[in-house]
Parts: C-alpha cells; structure tokens; sequence
C-alpha cells in the first residue's frame, strides 16, 4: 500500500504546476510541522500530569518513610528512657538503703550515747547523795 501512495503522491505531484507543487508541498509541510507541534505538546502535557502524579506519590512515600522513621526513633528512645529510669531507679534504692544504714547507724550510737548519759548520771547521782550523806554525817556528829 506505501508504495501505491508515493505513486499516487508522485502521479499527483507531476500533474501539477511548479506553482501549485510549492504551495501544496508548502502547505504539507506545514501540516506535519503543526502536527509535530501538537504531538510535542500532547507529550508535554503527558509528561507534566506524569511528574505531578509522581511527585503526589513521592510527597506520599516521603511522609510514610518519615512516619516510620519517627515510630523506630521513638521506639529507640522508649528503650533508652526505660534503661536510664532503671538505673536510676536502683541509684535511688541505693541512696536510700545507704541512707537508712547510716541512720540507724546513728539512731544505735544515740541510745549508746543516752545510755552512757544515764550511767554517768547515775553514778554522778550515787557519788552526790554519798558525799551529802557523808556531810549530813559529819553535821550530825
């Protein structure tokens, strides 16, 4: 069939004058370069909803990679907060038990130190009442 064309085409073209074979190649030529420009601009436009689209997706797995990112860091940070929490939480139980050893410590040194009072006093008290029982004596006689 191509080639029946370029013979009707070239049986056309001979018939006609150079005159009217200028002006019909003319205006065939500007007819494929209007059909080559609207091709380009179908293509443009094709090409512009294209990247549109995936940008829209791109915009899309960008905020879900984010979103994951996000989860895994919190995740990370939960199991870092959880491990310092329990550092501290022993640091503190420490403290306190290390604390609550030196009270009682002291508390034990208070009642050694109250009894060593009140053997003092007593013996004190004893040695009062026998050198005022030994005046009373010495009064009397």
């Amino acid at each position: 069939m191509a080639g029946k064309k370029k013979k009707s085409l070239a049986n056309k073209l001979a018939k006609m004058s150079d005159e009217e074979r200028a002006r019909y190649l003319q205006h065939r030529a500007e007819m494929e370069e209007e059909a080559k420009r609207r091709k380009e601009q179908l293509i443009a436009i094709f090409m512009k909803k294209k990247i549109k689209k995936e940008e829209a997706f791109a915009r899309l797995n960008l905020a879900k990679i984010n979103q994951n990112w996000h989860q895994i860091m919190r995740t990370i940070k939960v199991k870092e907060m959880k491990s310092d929490v329990e550092y501290l939480k022993a640091w503190i139980e420490r403290l306190v038990e290390n604390k609550n050893n030196r009270i009682a410590k002291l508390m034990e040194e208070l009642e050694d130190a109250e009894e060593q009072y009140m053997n003092n006093f007593n013996s004190h008290s004893r040695h009062l009442d026998e050198i005022i029982g030994e005046a009373s004596k010495d009064s009397v006689c």
